[in-house]
């Protein structure tokens, strides 16, 4: 008998892989010195946003451990950049004077942040 994915997952059952964006659990914080070596990218246009496509090695960011890729960037200090456009994201890490710019994330895919399950 087919199965309809859709409905399944409308239903009370989590989607698969589901991460609760609702959970502080499943967010990161951490302070880095500038240049950070993270390479960021955007997410689809349709939901803006960024995350981390990688790590450059030897940098401030790979020393702290803490972001991996595919960490959703949330805020920027106290501003949040959730949702934004990838230059007006990074424009707020690039604008930062801060010794240690602090950065939040959130552990999981887009989805479940911007998505009807976010």
């Amino acid at each position: 008998k087919p199965t309809n994915d859709s409905a399944e997952a409308i239903g009370a059952k989590a989607p698969e892989n589901f991460v609760d964006s609702m959970d502080a659990a499943n967010y990161v914080t951490t302070a880095l010195t500038k240049p950070m070596g993270i390479v960021f990218e955007e997410n689809d246009s349709k939901i803006g946003g960024i995350f981390v496509l990688e790590i450059n090695e030897g940098s401030s960011a790979a020393a702290d451990g803490k972001i991996k890729p595919g960490d959703q960037l949330v805020a920027v200090g106290s501003k949040k950049v959730s949702g934004l456009q990838f230059e007006d994201a990074l424009g707020a890490i690039i604008d930062s004077e801060e010794e240690k710019t602090k950065l939040t994330f959130f552990r999981g895919p887009s989805q479940f942040l911007y998505g009807p399950a976010g």
